[in-house]
């Protein structure tokens, strides 16, 4: 906003500055023009109160936008006296000048038009007077082209008030749609936060149902294998160490409570064979890599990772055009882990909605968003577009899956088509 406000200043004052220096050249050329002009028949030559006409019908000008319809009259007034007594000059255009602003820059266009038609015929009927007067020497078609040179002067004055109009329209619109893709893009956020907090919900409730059948498994045999209940109490502990956090990011998103869930088994990251089927089954190869040791995290934030590659990939079969490949990278680092898909197709996948209740990009972002990640998306250079996400670790337990990349199945290059 307050860009726009210095742009708008800045504009204005340019504008003034323009219309200044254009009135003062106006004003100096009729000076120059009575000073100059030669004196023929009747004509009078200059003297100051020439002048003071002169500078009536200039220095007005200056006004043309702001006031166009005050300046055509004062403009109109000094002119015709300038014509009744007869001055010569070489300069005395003020008058087309003042009735092109009138229809170009005036509101009340039923008032401007009227003024501008009542100018027109005034002054054209003080030009035949000068015709009809023995003394002048002013032909007859100098009339005709003096009133069809205002008159063409106040048309395209209504075409440039007309353009501006039109382009006025066009900014509006503009801004509405603006303001529309807004309001779609804050109700599609609130939409996909809504799916993550019923994806999540499942997830506790989950976890919930294990610690219940964990805490009755461990109050069993508590007397008879107390060993056995130590380890039930231990993973009831871990898995509600999980839960809290997953409840307490589930309450930082929009939810709607009047909306029943289904307790569905919750995707893995590492179904890549489920991931990659989808681009398979779309005519793209798809290559998917795995770096580094497989890592047990939280099942939200499985859940989390497999549906940002889910939603990258259904991105590429709708906007990636002529993509031939399609790269997956899972990279399991040290602190957090890396995903990344890259296809060689048109770079424009860059739509907001994607098929079932996902939002796309939006989705993707305001997953990463909910585990502290960061996440970015857009074009390569040479063609195909790229999406990155990085998921800081929240390491459910310390057992790493002693599972190489290279001993991963998936960790391969599918080039079927």
């Amino acid at each position: 906003m307050q860009l726009g406000n210095l742009t708008g200043n800045w504009s204005q004052r340019t504008t003034r500055i323009f219309d200044a220096g254009f009135a003062t050249l106006v004003t100096a050329l009729s000076v120059i023009g009575i000073i100059t002009g030669e004196v023929e028949g009747s004509e009078r030559p200059w003297d100051w109160f020439g002048i003071i006409l002169v500078l009536g019908f200039s220095l007005p000008l200056f006004f043309r936008r702001t006031r166009p319809l005050l300046t055509l009259n004062i403009v109109s007034i000094f002119m015709m006296g300038f014509w009744i007594f007869d001055y010569a000059t070489n300069f005395d255009t003020q008058l087309l000048f003042a009735i092109y602003a009138a229809t170009a820059f005036g509101v009340d266009r039923r008032k401007t038009w009227i003024n501008v038609g009542v100018i027109i015929v005034v002054t054209t009927c003080v030009a035949i007077i000068g015709v009809l007067v023995p003394s002048e020497d002013l032909p007859f078609s100098a009339v005709i082209t003096l009133a069809l040179i205002h008159t063409s002067g106040a048309f395209f004055g209504q075409n440039l008030y007309d353009r501006q109009l039109r382009l006025r329209s066009l900014e509006r619109r503009a801004e509405r749609a603006e303001a529309e893709l807004e309001i779609r893009t804050q109700l599609a956020v609130v939409d996909e936060r809504t799916r993550i907090a019923r994806e999540m919900h499942d997830v506790v409730s989950h976890s919930m149902s294990v610690m219940v059948v964990q805490a009755s498994a461990a109050q069993r045999v508590l007397d008879s294998n107390p060993e056995a209940a130590k380890e039930a109490l231990a993973a009831v502990e871990a898995t509600g160490r999980e839960s809290l956090v997953e409840m307490r990011r589930m309450l930082g998103v929009l939810r709607d409570a009047h909306t029943e869930t289904e307790l569905t088994p919750q995707p893995e990251i590492t179904n890549f064979e489920v991931l990659s089927q989808h681009c398979r089954d779309s005519g793209i190869p798809t290559e998917v890599t795995v770096i580094g040791d497989e890592i047990s995290l939280s099942p939200g934030l499985r859940l989390a990772s497999y549906r940002v590659i889910q939603e990258a990939l259904t991105n590429v079969i709708k906007h990636a055009g002529r993509a031939t490949l399609v790269n997956v990278k899972v990279e399991y680092g040290t602190s957090s882990l890396v995903i990344s898909v890259a296809d060689n197709g048109l770079g424009a996948a860059t739509a907001l909605t994607s098929d079932g209740a996902g939002h796309g990009i939006i989705g993707m972002r305001e997953r990463v968003a909910l585990y502290d990640g960061t996440f970015s998306a857009g074009p390569l250079d040479g063609g195909g577009y790229i999406v990155n996400a990085t998921f800081p670790y929240e390491v459910a337990s310390d057992n790493r899956v002693a599972r190489q990349q290279s001993k991963n199945p998936f960790a391969r290059t599918d080039r079927s088509a």
